[in-house]
C-alpha cells in the first residue's frame, strides 16, 4: 500500500551573509523529532527561501538547511517573501495535510505527546482546517478574541477566532479553495496571511486544552526581542553544546 503523502513546507529568507546564523535546519529537525511517525508517511520537504537581503549567500544558506537534515531530500524554491512562498507551497503540496513552518520556530516536543497522524485524523473528524501550535500558553489574547475547547476529538484542541502564520497544520484542499484567493499573487512579505485572512476563511484551532503551555518557541531570526533571544541562546546551547 502506498504511503500517504505529507508536506513539510519551510519558509526562510537569507537574513545574514553568515550561513552559520541560518535557523531553518533547527526548525525542520524539531518537527521530525516531535513527530517521529512522519517517517511512516511519504514526507515531502520543501524550502521556500527569499534570497534577500543577502542574495550572494543564498546557496550556502540553503546548504546549511540541507546539512541539518541528513537522509532527507529538500526541494528548494526561490521566493519573493513569505506570502509568495506560502501560496506556492499550497499549490505544490501533494498531501491532504501540510505543516507550514517558518524558519525561526521550533517545536517543543515534551509538550506535544500526540502523533502527527492522530492530529490530522482529529482534524479530519472535526472538520478542522487550520491547527496552530501556540507560542504562548493557551488563552484568549491578541487575534484570539476567544478560545473554546473543541469536544469529542482524539487530541485536545481549542477553537479560536484568528489565524496566524506561526507553525500550523493545514488542510490543503481548504487552503486552495478558501485561503489562496485572498493572498495577492504580488503580495510582499507576509501580506494577507495574518490578521486578515480569517475574515474570509474563518478562524482556526490551536493544539492543546485551555491553559496548555506554549508548544513552539520563537528563535527570533531578526534578534529583535529580548525574551525570544534568551530562548534562542538556550536552545542553541543545548543543541550545539
Amino acid at each position: 500500500m502506498a504511503r500517504a503523502a505529507f508536506n513539510l513546507n519551510l519558509f526562510s529568507n537569507v537574513a545574514s551573509p553568515d550561513p552559520g546564523r541560518c535557523l531553518g535546519g533547527h526548525a525542520a529537525r524539531s518537527f521530525l523529532e516531535t513527530f517521529p511517525d512522519a517517517a511512516d508517511l511519504d514526507l515531502r520537504i520543501r524550502l521556500f527561501c527569499d534570497p534577500n537581503p543577502n542574495p550572494d549567500a543564498f546557496e550556502p544558506w540553503v546548504e546549511t538547511v540541507r546539512a541539518a537534515l541528513p537522509g532527507h531530500e529538500v526541494e528548494v524554491h526561490r521566493s519573493r517573501g513569505l506570502a509568495d512562498g506560502y501560496r506556492r507551497s499550497v499549490e505544490l503540496s501533494e498531501g491532504a495535510y501540510a505543516c507550514q513552518l517558518e524558519h525561526d520556530f521550533v517545536f517543543r516536543a515534551d509538550r506535544i505527546p500526540h502523533a502527527l497522524r492522530t492530529l490530522t485524523g482529529a482534524m479530519a473528524a472535526g472538520g478542522i482546517t487550520h491547527l496552530r501550535f501556540n507560542k504562548r500558553w493557551n488563552r484568549a489574547v491578541g487575534y484570539d478574541h476567544f478560545m473554546r475547547p473543541a469536544e469529542g476529538l482524539a487530541a485536545p484542541m481549542c477553537r479560536v477566532s484568528g489565524r496566524s502564520n506561526n507553525p500550523h497544520l493545514l488542510d490543503v484542499a481548504h487552503a486552495r479553495a478558501r485561503v489562496l484567493p485572498f493572498i495577492p499573487r504580488d503580495a510582499a512579505k507576509a501580506e494577507g496571511l495574518e490578521g486578515v485572512v480569517e475574515l474570509y476563511a474563518g478562524g482556526g484551532h490551536v493544539y492543546g486544552p485551555l491553559g496548555h503551555p506554549a508548544t513552539v518557541g520563537h528563535l527570533d531570526g531578526r534578534a529583535l526581542r529580548w525574551r525570544d533571544g534568551l530562548f534562542r541562546r538556550l536552545w542553541l546551547a543545548r543543541r550545539t553544546g
